[in-house]
């Protein structure tokens, strides 16, 4: 039996597999960039030629400061590569709830779709099947909006003072 026709978009839903691996090379490039610029700080901090000259001058001191924040830096993004190497990405279908791993497909009121990949870590876009995707971590409130929601079921948010309105369009 044919199924009724809709007035709602929906795209080909991505390899969730395929944004794990999107995702872990997004955090591999930022680690390595992360990496190019504490040794740029480590050198600038360590060369002679910026020794001080006097009580003012600071440039290898202010250098030594970023070398160590910037290694702070990559250990925590270091940590979150592993977690999310770790982290076995679950299976949805069209009857689940939202939850950590779920990729869900989002309508706005003004008929604009977000789809958003909720995982361990976040703050990134990824592309997927020609499409931007959302990656926030499962601690937004965007994400703790759309837990235990199913297809169909409409969540709202206030961000920045602004309620906003969405539909749960898919779910995988």
């Amino acid at each position: 039996m044919a199924q009724p026709p809709t007035d709602k978009k929906t795209t080909h839903l991505p390899d969730k597999q395929a944004l794990k691996a999107a995702l872990l090379q997004s955090l591999d490039d930022e680690i390595n960039t992360a990496l190019q610029s504490a040794t740029t700080a480590q050198v600038t901090a360590s060369d002679a030629n910026n020794k001080p000259e006097n009580q003012y001058d600071t440039l290898a001191l202010e250098a030594a400061y970023l070398a160590h924040g910037q290694s702070e830096r990559i250990l925590g993004l270091q940590q979150m590569r592993i977690q999310v190497a770790r982290w076995p990405v679950p299976e949805f279908s069209n009857n689940d709830t939202v939850r950590t791993g779920a990729y869900v497909e989002l309508m706005a009121e003004d008929d604009t779709e977000q789809a958003l990949f909720i995982a361990p870590v976040g703050g990134r876009k990824l592309l997927a099947n020609g499409r931007n995707v959302l990656v926030v971590s499962n601690e937004t409130p965007l994400a703790k909006s759309l837990a235990g929601s199913g297809v169909g079921d409409e969540i709202s948010l206030t961000l920045s003072g602004k309620a906003q309105h969405w539909e749960v369009l898919s779910l995988a």
